[in-house]
């Protein structure tokens, strides 16, 4: 197959739908794929062998929130981003010889419809979030399948257009992602003293992430340390609030960590917190975090549920309530037993989501869209 994966920020941004584009493109590459991934015109380059990669450029869409009428219209504003870049894009989209135009944002339903007008290509739209505009319910039933990645995110799908996406689960590199041994100096670096629980935290920092509620459980953990690895628009919020509850010699802001040294945290740590209560569809970090054999402390929303199995590899507390969280990790924190057992666990949990089994459903799609049109 030719395949084009289309999604305007996996050449110029950092997040799980960037990243799941670039080792889906690898993954269908080993499989003897022809891949193309068509993006902006950004640094980040994450190509394999057998991975073409292809940018264009946009008008970002910061240039379309300065003006009035799009100051608060902000899908308006993406939507106008990706349709710049279609317009240089469509003819090597077009005329590209794809089989298949896998993009994974609805912004993009028009030009690869259009694509698939002009060049045949099959057109599959990868659901991630909500990222729902106006008109987008009068585009998106033309497509020829749709994959989504999480029952919840299938069932905000459905409710919004009226049909089913198969449900993908997002993947992980199981090979990257696996238990190492407690690293005592990075437990030391990232603000736990020896003796001391370490809490972690992993993702962007963007209010709807809930590290609130995590800085806020900690006075109710005694002894027990919070790094948080990632930033964000949030950051400063976030630093005022530890400031003001006295906890500064027990949180540390690690920044951005780079993915090869996620796993060495993960392991290093005691438990991972997930506190998301908005925008999470499906949960990256749990995932990775169960694959390196660290038990979780999730929020009971989105996508959560699925990736953590309540009970055997991790726990799940109502969102936004920093009690619960407290009495979760705490319940943990106080029976080693319990948490060696989650740990031992974890990795044969998170197998499911390995990126083999996640590229067979991948493919399934695609081969089952390109037989119906046989």
């Amino acid at each position: 197959m030719r395949i084009a994966l289309y999604n305007l920020t996996t050449t110029t941004k950092y997040g799980g739908v960037e990243s799941f584009v670039w080792d889906l493109a690898r993954e269908l590459a080993s499989r003897g794929h022809a891949v193309d991934v068509i993006g902006g015109a950004g640094p980040r380059d994450e190509a394999g062998p057998g991975v073409g990669v292809l940018r264009f450029p946009a008008v970002p869409r910061a240039f379309w929130q300065a003006l009035p009428p799009l100051r608060r219209a902000y899908a308006e504003a993406k939507l106008l981003e990706r349709l710049t870049m279609a317009v240089p894009a469509l003819p090597a989209l077009a005329r590209g010889g794809y089989d298949i135009i896998h993009i994974q944002k609805p912004y993009d339903l028009g030009p690869a419809l259009l694509a698939r007008r002009l060049g045949g290509a099959k057109v599959i739209l990868g659901c991630h979030g909500e990222d729902f505009y106006r008109g987008d319910r009068l585009l998106a039933p033309r497509v020829n399948a749709s994959v989504s990645c999480s029952r919840f995110n299938a069932e905000t799908v459905a409710r919004r257009y009226g049909f089913r996406p198969t449900v993908v689960f997002n993947g992980i590199d199981t090979e990257l992602f696996r238990p190492h041994p407690a690293d005592p100096e990075l437990r030391r670096s990232s603000g736990a003293p020896d003796g001391a629980p370490l809490l972690l935290f992993v993702g962007r920092l963007q209010p709807w992430k809930g590290v609130e509620t995590a800085i806020r459980a900690l006075p109710l953990l005694p002894g027990a340390h919070l790094a948080v690895a990632g930033d964000g628009v949030d950051r400063p919020r976030l630093e005022g609030i530890v400031a003001e509850l006295g906890l500064g010699a027990r949180v540390r802001f690690l920044g951005a960590v780079e993915r090869q040294g996620l796993p060495r945290l993960y392991s290093s740590a005691d438990l991972l917190l997930a506190t998301s209560h908005a925008s999470e569809t499906f949960g990256i970090g749990p995932v990775e975090a169960q694959a390196c054999g660290l038990p979780v402390v999730a929020s009971r929303f989105g996508g959560f549920p699925e990736v953590v199995d309540e009970g055997q590899t991790g726990l799940l507390f109502p969102p936004r309530d920093h009690v619960a969280l407290a009495a979760a990790a705490a319940s943990l924190l106080a029976d080693p037993g319990r948490r060696a057992a989650m740990a031992a666990r974890g990795p044969a949990w998170a197998a499911q989501f390995a990126w083999p089994a996640v590229a067979d459903r991948v493919e399934a799609v695609y081969r089952e869209v390109l037989a119906c049109a046989s």
